[in-house]
């Protein structure tokens, strides 16, 4: 473990040690998966994490230590076109760019989602103000900001449905099916620490998959596997994939 490895999972075993003692709920900002793989798999505080990241398939998580049910410090936030009729075909990397171009860190940002020419974006209470009151281009497009509060049609996420046969319910047969890859590519994804399982690092070509388990690989996407408990007419198991668009 790296000297950063360690001072962050100092870092989460101190928050939950205060949130213990002082009897009051303590948040992390938003960590990238392998953050989350570090707190989950190396974590030994008084008071377990839970992690929230605004939807079912959420990448970027904050962590919360508390005793009790509270709210999480973020909001949503909606950009849109000020003139639609005028705007560039904006993605994912030109939001964030914008955002981070007014000075912030990007812990203080989780996922992006973009949909019919605007962007959803949550982010911590602390700055969502700022975001708001600052940002007025994204790239070369006028933009408007303002929070949201109802969320439920928004951030559904919507899913390509992949069926087929693997010979094994391995994780590098299941990865070649979701991306069309060669088996050793998927392995090669996989080795180089580019694929999680339920938020978790995962480095074994040979992982067993589990029905509903939720799989993210770096640069391809993510998503959901359901084991059909079926074989087919060559006794291979038939499986399907909610991936993520």
């Amino acid at each position: 473990m790296t000297k950063e490895e360690q001072m962050l999972i100092q870092h989460f075993n101190d928050l939950s040690e205060r949130a213990y003692v002082q009897n009051r709920p303590c948040f992390t900002d938003f960590l990238d998966m392998n953050e989350q793989s570090l707190l989950l798999s190396r974590f030994s505080g008084p008071l377990p994490p839970v992690l929230y990241g605004g939807y079912e398939l959420a990448e970027r998580k904050i962590a919360r230590f508390s005793e009790t049910e509270v709210s999480f410090p973020v909001k949503w936030l909606r950009i849109t076109p000020a003139h639609p009729k005028y705007s560039e075909n904006l993605g994912h990397r030109d939001f964030l760019g914008s955002i981070l171009g007014l000075g912030l860190e990007r812990s203080c940002i989780g996922d992006i989602l973009v949909k019919d020419a605007s962007a959803f974006v949550l982010c911590l209470n602390r700055v969502s103000d700022f975001i708001i009151s600052e940002l007025r281009m994204v790239r070369h497009t006028h933009v408007i900001v303002t929070e949201m509060e109802e969320l439920e049609d928004v951030i559904q996420p919507e899913f390509e449905i992949i069926r087929g046969s693997v010979h094994s319910l391995r994780l590098d047969a299941v990865i070649s099916l979701a991306f069309h890859l060669s088996r050793s590519q998927s392995c090669s994804l996989i080795e180089s620490g580019q694929v999680f399982i339920n938020n978790r690092l995962n480095v074994s070509n040979g992982a067993s998959l589990k029905d509903g388990d939720h799989i993210s690989v770096r640069h391809k996407g993510k998503f959901i596997f359901i084991d059909s408990n079926s074989k087919s007419k060559k006794n291979k198991c038939i499986v399907e994939i909610h991936k993520y668009v």
